[in-house]
């Protein structure tokens, strides 16, 4: 099973990383510093993106939760599901 918003999470990160790092190499020239804040960037931006991601994520499912259990009490039947479209 794949983890959600894992794959998003690890291109913004990489994709900012590189540029935070290049970019911060292209005005101050020093290698082993853009190294390190590039890296810190990629945590950064991959720890954020991941966290944003989780909890609309799991605001969807609170909310898919909430509609079928009315739809359970307003129907009396339990055969009806609806299901996430992340989970298909």
């Amino acid at each position: 099973m794949l983890i959600p918003c894992m794959r998003n999470s690890l291109m913004y990160g990489i994709s900012g990383g590189l540029g935070i790092g290049l970019a911060h190499f292209l005005f101050t020239s020093n290698v082993s510093k853009s190294t390190n804040v590039g890296m810190a960037s990629y945590i950064a931006v991959m720890i954020g993106t991941w966290g944003y991601c989780r909890y609309h994520l799991a605001l969807e499912r609170a909310k898919t939760y909430e509609l079928q259990k009315a739809m359970h009490n307003r129907s009396g039947s339990s055969n009806i599901r609806l299901l996430d479209p992340k989970d298909v």
